[in-house]
Formats: structure tokens, C-alpha cells, sequence
């Protein structure tokens, strides 16, 4: 997806002032399906990434930004785990 579509997109749903960290975003995407083989892992992480925020920001944890910034951490973090687990497995 362009940043025009990205942009597009966000005014779509009504996230304008949001700011995506969407190279982040896609890097995470890439590692999951790379760790798993599987490509379907990569819509699922973007998906869950995305919830995770909606859903802090829905309950007043934090601010989307912030909130966001804070699923990224929590996926990279997994996925780092994860992979180091599949390196070391014989």
C-alpha cells in the first residue's frame, strides 16, 4: 500500500491525526511470515497490531500514538523470542 493509500485510508476511518509507523509496521510483518513460512502471519500480526492500539486507546490506556508505539514494541519483542526459540531447536 502507497502513503497516498495509507493516507487515504486513515481519513477513511476516521484516524487522520494517527501517526502510523507503517515501515515499522511492515518490517514486523515480514518477520512473522519469515519466522513462521507462513504469509497469512503477516496479515495477522498487522491485524493484531492494530487492535492491540484501538483497543488501549478504547479504554483510556493510552493515546493511539502512544498505545501503537507500545503493540510494535510487544510484537517485535515476541517475534524475537520466537525466532531465537526456532534457531535454537534442532
Amino acid at each position: 500500500m502507497s502513503q497516498t493509500q495509507t493516507a487515504e485510508l486513515m481519513a477513511a476511518l476516521e484516524l487522520g491525526d494517527a501517526t502510523l509507523d507503517i515501515a515499522r509496521l511492515a518490517r514486523i510483518a515480514r518477520t512473522a511470515a519469515a519466522a513462521s513460512g507462513n504469509d497469512d502471519d503477516a496479515a495477522a500480526t498487522a491485524f493484531i497490531a492494530g487492535y492491540a492500539a484501538g483497543l488501549a486507546e478504547g479504554t483510556g490506556q493510552a493515546g493511539f500514538d502512544r498505545a501503537h508505539h507500545a503493540s510494535l514494541r510487544g510484537i517485535e519483542q515476541f517475534l524475537a523470542r520466537a525466532v531465537t526459540a526456532n534457531r535454537t531447536t534442532p
